[in-house]
């Protein structure tokens, strides 16, 4: 069984903290009903994800929730994708300096090795999965203001060349 590859979207793949358009970003003003969003993509991601897929079982794990499936799936050539649903945000509990979603990747992923991209993991969400989740784990924090670089997909696939160690 291929290891999950989790990802978050704000931070990763739209680096929203980036003074100007990244090169290889594209602008796209997103409409759907009355809501309206500016996302940076880079198309190039869409190709290494899906080099990935071959490695991974792709997985949304972002506040987009369905609409990465429906909004930014298309934009960066990926299928449609498993998406985790996380809880009313009133329901939330807090890992204490990490992560809100750091207990619920955990008990989403169960039994199965993952590696998580997201722009909030830090060692305290490190030491949180160490310690709440059994297989191996990658918890792979992306800089908000540069999204997912060449090392970071070099990363992800060393990893899953080897997925028993975890980090």
């Amino acid at each position: 069984m291929r290891p999950l590859l989790l990802l978050d979207v704000d931070g990763p793949l739209n680096p929203y903290r980036a003074k100007a358009i990244p090169p290889g970003y594209v602008r796209h003003e997103i409409v759907e009903g009355e809501k309206t969003w500016v996302v940076l993509l880079n198309p190039q991601h869409g190709v290494e994800l899906n080099t990935l897929a071959g490695s991974f079982e792709l997985v949304w794990a972002t506040t987009w929730e369905h609409g990465a499936n429906r909004l930014l799936g298309p934009l960066l050539g990926l299928p449609e994708l498993p998406v985790i649903i996380w809880p009313p945000r009133e329901s939330m509990t807090r890992t204490r300096r990490g992560s809100w979603k750091t207990p619920y990747i955990a008990e989403w992923a169960a039994d199965r090795a993952f590696a998580w991209v997201d722009d909030e993991v830090n060692r305290y969400d490190r030491f949180y999965l160490d310690n709440a989740h059994g297989p191996a784990h990658l918890a792979h924090r992306v800089e908000p203001h540069v999204g997912l670089t060449a090392a970071d997909f070099a990363v992800l696939k060393g990893w899953a060349e080897n997925p028993l160690r975890t980090r």
